[in-house]
């Protein structure tokens, strides 16, 4: 039998690797450098330096195709720090990996419970080529007991330096921590060590890993990992930084902060001013209903939804559905809740007799309007305009009518007393507030065959098949890194890939701009051919 020669307690920093999901590995070549300087004087015990993947190799990346390559960007290993690389086997010729000389001794690998014993295998193969390897799967809390067993059986056969528990969804707790422990303990080959990464999806991460550390097996090594300040997917990771000072504290482990202190404020920090992670209620929901968190990730980028009805739709998602991603699949359960169909033709018609042959202006959000009071004063003063605000309610001037189609927006102004009458898309019927008219939500929610369910579009297309004759656009301004919306309390968190949001609504306007003319009465990003 193999006997692993550690019974210590290691920590593993992952920001090079984890962190990498935040900046899609990009660091640059002096600051992959530097950190991993930093974490070697900081005496941390194993420094994972990124992602083995087939790729092309470019030094500002955390990817490299072999040891070779990630050698090649740092620095020489002092104090006893090991270095590791991550692997997902599914995305990775093995042929390309040298065998070990120990100038890179670790190599973990994950892969998911659909491709089980490709991972085993490949995780083997490893082995092979004289490897310490972690074998890591993916989402081990989802796993059954009887699943769980099963894999440690041929764990126990493919023989690896260490099997981690790792809570992909951070769905775990304390109890499922014990329960996985205990049983894992008492099957797994005592020689082989265990690990853990956690998530920060219910702010739970430090406790647990504390929690790991005090239940540690009498004759088993242990490695709990963290990255710099969390870094790592939204919600983010255990604070490397934290579970270092805990072990400083409990068990004199004589790590040296001030580098973790200086890597965090001359790098991580800015990162995180620019690409934001930390908890969030919609990744803590995720978590609870056990469900991949790009399901929340995707209701939360919707704009439109409250936190209850983000958990009311990740509650429907069917337990086969839960661990992998799928984006057509949450985005049917997103139309499904939202189309609550009704009969809307005596309000059509109420509207089409307002409306038709008439010039429209339609007010939406954006922070130029604030600039352009008087011309938006003027325009909708003239007895042959009829004029309509998007998901809002202007402070400054009330249209004749307001349209809402999010819940966060008719939530904030709907049962508010207004001048304006109130439209409102049929998804918001449930809130329990009454509005003058009511459409259907998807009859104005589909753009070329798929979702778009942007309040400024579907507010446009419902004016063009009303018979508007002329279309003025305010506020239309098109989503920026800066100031987006008219008033503080409108702003709402944009995603940095905006580019795709406003190329798409360009399209749209365009489009539809064959149908009836339409002119920007303030500048936008909207404007121009597609």
């Amino acid at each position: 039998m193999k006997i692993n020669k550690t019974n210590e307690i290691e920590l593993l920093d992952c920001t090079l690797r984890d962190g990498g999901h935040i900046t899609g590995s990009y660091f640059g070549k002096e600051v992959i450098y530097d950190i991993a300087q930093k974490m070697i004087q900081s005496k941390i015990d194993i420094l994972e330096a990124g992602f083995l993947k087939d790729c092309t190799f470019n030094p500002d990346y955390a990817l490299y195709n072999n040891v070779a390559e990630a050698l090649s960007l740092l620095p020489p290993k002092a104090n006893g720090v090991k270095y590791a690389l991550l692997v997902q086997e599914d995305q990775y010729d093995d042929s390309k990996l040298e065998p070990c000389n120990l100038d890179i001794e670790i190599i973990r690998i994950s892969f998911h419970d659909y491709d089980l014993k490709e991972g085993l295998d490949f995780s083997k193969r490893i082995v092979d080529k004289g490897y310490q390897v972690y074998i890591n799967p993916i989402n081990l809390v989802g796993y059954s007991d009887r699943q769980v067993l099963d894999i440690i059986q041929r764990v126990n056969e493919i023989h690896p330096y260490a099997f981690s528990i790792v809570d992909t969804f951070g769905s775990m707790l304390k109890s499922d921590l014990v329960r996985l422990l205990y049983m894992i303990d008492n099957n797994l080959d005592p020689s082989i060590n265990l690990g853990l990464h956690l998530h920060e999806n219910q702010s739970l991460s430090y406790s647990l890993a504390q929690a790991f550390i005090e239940m540690k097996p009498p004759t088993r090594g242990i490695t709990v990992d963290g990255s710099l300040y969390g870094m790592g997917r939204v919600p983010g990771n255990l604070c490397i930084e934290l579970i270092m000072e805990y072990m400083n504290h409990t068990h004199a482990k004589g790590y040296s902060m001030e580098p973790v202190y200086d890597a965090i404020d001359e790098y991580i920090v800015d990162i995180k001013k620019r690409i934001p992670w930390g908890y969030s209620t919609a990744y803590a929901l995720s978590a609870q209903h056990r469900v991949h968190r790009t399901f929340a990730e995707y209701l939360l980028n919707k704009g439109t939804l409250k936190t209850k009805q983000i958990n009311q739709i990740l509650s429907m998602i069917a337990p086969d559905k839960k661990t992998r991603w799928n984006k057509d699949y949450i985005e049917q359960l997103y139309i499904e809740y939202q189309s609550r169909t009704v009969d809307d033709h005596v309000a059509i018609e109420k509207l089409r007799d307002s409306i038709s042959g008439k010039t429209v202006l339609l007010l939406a959000s954006g922070s130029s309007i604030n600039s352009a009071e008087a011309s938006i004063r003027e325009k909708c003063g003239q007895d042959s305009v009829v004029s309509l605000s998007a998901n809002f309610i202007w402070d400054k001037y009330q249209c004749d009518f307001a349209f809402f189609t999010n819940f966060k927006r008719w939530d904030f102004y709907g049962g508010r007393e207004t001048a304006s009458e109130k439209i409102i898309t049929s998804n918001l019927l449930s809130s329990g507030m009454d509005a003058e008219y009511v459409v259907n939500f998807a009859d104005y929610a589909f753009s070329n065959n798929h979702l778009f369910d942007n309040c400024g579009i579907m507010l446009l297309k419902l004016v063009v098949s009303l018979g508007a004759s002329r279309v003025i656009l305010a506020g239309y301004d098109g989503f920026s890194g800066g100031n987006n919306f008219a008033a503080q309390h409108l702003e709402k968190e944009i995603s940095t890939d905006h580019w795709e949001e406003n190329c798409e609504m360009r399209k749209l306007i365009s489009e539809i701009a064959t149908q009836v003319p339409i002119e920007f009465l303030t500048t936008s990003l909207y404007q121009g051919k597609v």
